[in-house]
């Protein structure tokens, strides 16, 4: 397909045989393609504010969390082999001791890589209370989250601004189909002998 076949189908301009139809196809898709690159800075807005939330979060996670290292106290399920030989990344909770702040010991279930041994050092995350957690989110997660949510936001528009131009030009071929018929049944009528 052509530039100038293309640029003739979105902007009929002053062509005779351009039917209004036409003309309206014409409007739709110059004002869809307006409105994703209108969308852009939108999708940005929104990823922005996903962003800024997510790096809220890191920095009050960071404040209110600290890792210790934790010691396997029994060994992890045996490591899985993929297809290829190479290991999986596949994690299993496993009881473990760790420090508290106080300086007393604490036993509990801690996350460890497949065919980690007893004896094998592991991270565990603590809040102030010395509750095991969740790792704090971090700057990357954060990057990632505001860049998926501007991206999806704007894929999400783009969809809708292809499905509006895919329903108008159902209608409007339909519209086209009809006056078809009326020109053949009007021809049809013109040709019949009197």
């Amino acid at each position: 397909m052509s530039f100038v076949f293309l640029w003739r189908r979105v902007c009929p301009g002053r062509n005779p045989l351009a039917r209004i139809t036409d003309r309206i196809e014409a409007a739709i898709l110059i004002g869809g393609a307006l409105a994703a690159l209108l969308g852009v800075p939108l999708a940005a807005a929104a990823g922005s504010e996903a962003y800024a939330t997510m790096m809220a979060r890191s920095d009050f996670e960071t404040a209110t969390r600290h890792a210790t290292n934790a010691v396997l106290l029994e060994d992890a399920p045996p490591a899985r082999v993929g297809v290829d030989g190479t290991p999986s990344a596949e994690t299993a909770r496993v009881r473990a001791r760790w420090e508290l702040s106080d300086g007393t010991f604490q036993d509990g279930l801690a996350t460890a890589d497949l065919g980690a041994s007893a004896g094998d050092g592991v991270t565990v995350w603590l809040d102030e209370s010395d509750a095991v957690v969740a790792p704090p989110v971090m700057p990357l997660d954060a990057a990632s989250t505001g860049i998926g949510v501007g991206v999806g936001v704007w894929l999400v528009g783009v969809t809708l601004l292809a499905s509006g131009y895919l329903f108008a030009l159902r209608l409007l071929n339909r519209a086209r189909r009809a006056a078809w018929d009326r020109e053949w049944e009007r021809l049809g009528q013109d040709w019949t002998p009197s």
